[in-house]
This record gives structure tokens, C-alpha cells and sequence, in this order.
């Protein structure tokens, strides 16, 4: 699932969530205050690596190899999460 950043209007806080495309968060999970958050646009740019440094098939391999081992932590930190409630 991806992960999506809030502010809070209220609290002035911020926190990051895991949801469905579809599903907007209505509720501030720091101070509990509905209708006061708003999503915080947010895109991931990688820096390191130079087009012209290696192949695109390469940098696609190695994106995807990222990609994978990050959704095996979220998968992992979601299992505790629900574990432990």
C-alpha cells in the first residue's frame, strides 16, 4: 500500500500513513480532531544515480529490487502493528 504524508490544522503536527489509492484519511491520528488534516503532496526523486552512468534496464532492475524490499518492511512493521493491538 503506498504511504501518504497529513498535516494537521489543528495540532500543527504531521504523520505518515499506509492506505488505499481511493481512501482519504478524515481523522488526525495525534490529536483525534476530524476534518482538520489535509494530504501533503509527496514524490520520491533518486539522486544517486546518472542516466548516463548505467543502462535504463539496469536502473529499472535495481528500482524494483528498492521497491520490493521496502514493501517487504511496510508488510513486516503492518503485521506488528496489527499484532500488537
Amino acid at each position: 500500500m503506498p504511504r501518504y504524508i497529513y498535516d494537521c490544522s489543528a495540532c500543527k503536527g504531521q504523520f505518515e500513513i499506509s492506505h488505499g489509492m481511493f481512501f482519504e484519511q478524515r481523522e488526525c491520528i495525534l490529536c483525534n480532531r476530524i476534518e482538520t488534516i489535509a494530504k501533503v503532496p509527496s514524490f520520491t526523486i533518486k539522486k544517486d544515480i546518472e542516466p548516463q552512468d548505467q543502462p535504463v534496464g539496469k536502473v529499472v532492475d535495481e528500482f524494483i529490487e528498492e521497491a520490493k524490499k521496502d514493501l517487504k518492511q511496510q508488510r513486516k512493521d503492518l503485521k506488528t502493528e496489527y499484532t500488537d493491538k
